[in-house]
């Protein structure tokens, strides 16, 4: 086994994972219900740590239900027993600190000591600096459409740890079955712990593209904004957005995505942004 596997099995690491998910309700294993798997606590998730460690852990197929968004549409919920919770929980303590050494420091879902509000500041300095005009995007079914051959590539240059990747990709494909003999896999298991971690992952190569192309922005998970001084910059912006998505096969949601000038009537992450940066008429240049 791999030496980052053997740390996530390691007493110290499974104990602190169970910590994070004593207030889950899911069921333990397919018969085993939550208090059943208590009676027996030290029992179970010892078992399940020789498990991980030896190479003999296998996830339990993953149950989907759907759920009514907002818009009346439905999104597919994946529902994991708390045995896969508490093994993914274990990789995600020991894979953290490597994510947070790659992730864009302008990125802030998901992540240890980030949060809304640090997302709104970064926000608020961009806009106050002028850069008042933004592409205001999102990811169209970001999580049900990303490709699992490219996503396991960035998992593989992160991770050195084959073992450790291949039950990642075990994850993966367990809660996003082919729909098709020759489609590929997609989508990463809304309801899997791991999966934020693996979206900032997959998306760290986007962040990257716009810093190339010197567009600040702010991200959480598949919402952004792209920062511009003006509506003809935001346009140039816009095209920028979709050509780094396609590389990695993903697009904008059309009708979730804009230019607009930042303002009380915009909102992100469920906060109003500020208005824009008004230049003072006294500072311009008169003509003589």
């Amino acid at each position: 086994m791999g030496d980052l596997l053997k740390k996530a099995a390691s007493p110290e690491v499974m104990n602190a994972a169970w910590k994070r998910l004593k207030g889950d309700k899911a069921v333990w294993d397919q018969g085993t219900s939550r208090a059943e798997m208590e009676k027996d606590l030290v029992l179970h998730v010892l078992r399940l740590s020789r498990e991980l460690g030896r190479g003999k852990y296998r996830p339990a197929p993953v149950r989907m239900f759907p759920v009514l968004k907002g818009n009346g549409k439905k999104r597919i919920i994946s529902a994991l027993t708390l045995r896969d919770k508490l093994a993914q929980r274990a990789v995600l303590e020991v894979i953290t600190p490597m994510g947070e050494a790659l992730f864009h420091h302008d990125s802030f879902g998901y992540r240890p000591g980030r949060s809304i509000d640090g997302a709104m500041a970064r926000v608020r300095e961009q806009v106050t600096c002028g850069y008042s005009w933004l592409v205001d995007a999102d990811i169209r079914s970001f999580f049900d459409t990303i490709p699992h051959g490219p996503l396991m590539k960035q998992v593989k240059r992160a991770i050195p740890d084959r073992d450790l990747v291949a039950l990642i990709k075990a994850w993966l494909e367990t809660g996003a079955p082919r729909t098709g003999i020759l489609a590929q896999r997609r989508g990463i298991p809304q309801g899997g712990v791991i999966s934020p971690f693996l979206c900032n992952l997959y998306l760290t190569e986007f962040d990257l593209f716009l810093t190339r192309k010197n567009l600040p922005f702010v991200r959480f998970a598949d919402d952004f904004l792209v920062f511009t001084p003006n509506r003809k910059a935001a346009e140039a912006a816009m095209a920028g957005v979709k050509k780094g998505l396609d590389r990695l096969g993903l697009e904008l949601h059309n009708q979730k995505t804009r230019i607009v000038k930042s303002g009380p009537g915009v909102i992100f992450l469920g906060r109003k942004l500020p208005g824009g940066y008004r230049q003072n008429p006294s500072s311009k240049t008169r003509k003589r």
